[in-house]
C-alpha cells in the first residue's frame, strides 16, 4: 500500500432470517423432501435450524463456497420432521454473514441500474438512479411492505413475521431506502436445490437501508420517492415472477423463502 492508494472497506452484513416454507400438494399424506443450499464465497453461514453441519459448495463445484443439505419429511399439517435430528418444525431456517472480501473486478463500470439487476453479498446498495428502489418515511414502511409482499405471494404468517423480524431495524432510522432482489441475481449468491422439484418456487429477499432525513428532505432520492406509488404489482416483475399466483395453487407443491438485508454502508 502506498500513498493515495484508495481503501474500500466493507463492513460485516447479515441476511437475516432467510426461511423455507414447503408445502405438498393437498392431499399428499407424507412426503421426503432434501433442499440443498450453497453459498458463494462471499458470505458464509452463521445459523441453521434444525442444525445440520455444513459441507463445501456440492451444488456449484466450480464455485467456492459452503453447503447445507436438510432432508426432511413432510407432514399433512405442513410441518417437516428433519431426518438427521428428529426436530419437528414450521419451516427451515439460515442465516448467513458477509466474509470481508472484495468484489471480483470488472472490465468496465457498472451503471447503477446494471448494479441493480445483480446481488452480491458485500457490495450490492440502493440508490436513486437504480430504477428500483423506493424510499418511505418510517411511518410508511409497515402498510407499503405488507402490500408488496402479499403481491410477491407471502400469506398473512409470512407477512407478519417478515415485518415484525425487520420492524427493529426500521425503527433505528427515520425513511427507509428499499428494493427487491430478482429471482434469479439472488439464485447466483444463494443456490437452492429441491427434490423432488417443486411446481412453484419463490424466493424473495428484500435490500434495505437507513436514508437520514436531512438527505431525504434535501431532495436527494426524488425518484425513489416518486416510485413509492406505483402499483405494487412492479414488484412482481421485478422479482421475475408469473402474473398469476401459484403460490395460491393447493394442488402445487410448492416453496417460499423470503429473506433480507441491511445494507450499512
Amino acid at each position: 500500500m502506498e500513498d493515495g492508494d484508495i481503501v474500500n472497506i466493507y463492513p460485516e452484513q447479515t441476511g437475516g432470517k432467510p426461511i423455507i416454507y414447503i408445502f405438498p400438494p393437498t392431499g399428499q399424506e407424507e412426503m421426503d423432501v432434501s433442499v440443498s443450499l450453497s453459498l458463494i464465497q462471499q458470505w458464509k453461514f452463521s445459523a441453521i435450524y434444525p442444525v445440520v453441519s455444513v459441507q463445501p459448495n456440492q451444488l456449484e463445484k466450480s464455485i467456492p463456497g459452503e453447503c447445507v443439505t436438510l432432508d426432511v419429511r413432510m407432514h399433512r399439517d405442513q410441518t417437516m420432521t428433519e431426518k438427521s435430528t428428529g426436530l419437528t418444525v414450521s419451516y427451515l431456517y439460515w442465516e448467513a454473514v458477509t466474509q470481508g472480501l472484495p468484489p471480483s473486478p470488472l472490465d468496465s463500470p457498472r451503471s447503477e441500474q446494471q448494479q441493480s439487476e445483480e446481488f452480491d453479498p458485500i457490495s450490492s446498495d440502493l440508490s436513486d438512479n437504480d430504477n428500483v428502489s423506493v424510499v418511505l418515511p418510517l411511518s410508511r414502511i409497515t402498510p407499503y411492505l405488507d402490500a408488496a409482499l402479499k403481491e410477491l405471494g407471502l400469506h398473512t404468517e409470512a407477512r407478519t413475521s417478515f415485518i415484525t423480524y425487520w420492524l427493529p431495524s426500521f425503527n433505528k432510522h427515520t425513511h427507509i431506502a428499499l428494493r427487491f432482489i430478482s429471482q434469479d441475481a439472488y439464485e447466483n449468491a444463494a443456490p437452492l436445490s429441491v427434490v423432488p422439484k417443486p411446481d412453484a418456487v419463490v424466493r424473495v429477499f428484500m435490500l434495505f437501508k437507513g436514508v437520514p432525513e436531512s438527505d431525504f428532505e434535501s431532495g436527494i432520492w426524488p425518484k425513489a420517492t416518486a416510485r413509492v406509488v406505483d402499483r405494487a404489482e412492479r414488484w412482481r416483475d421485478v422479482v421475475g415472477l408469473d402474473a398469476q399466483d401459484s403460490l395460491t395453487d393447493e394442488s402445487l407443491f410448492r416453496v417460499l423463502e423470503w429473506g433480507g438485508m441491511e445494507v450499512k454502508k
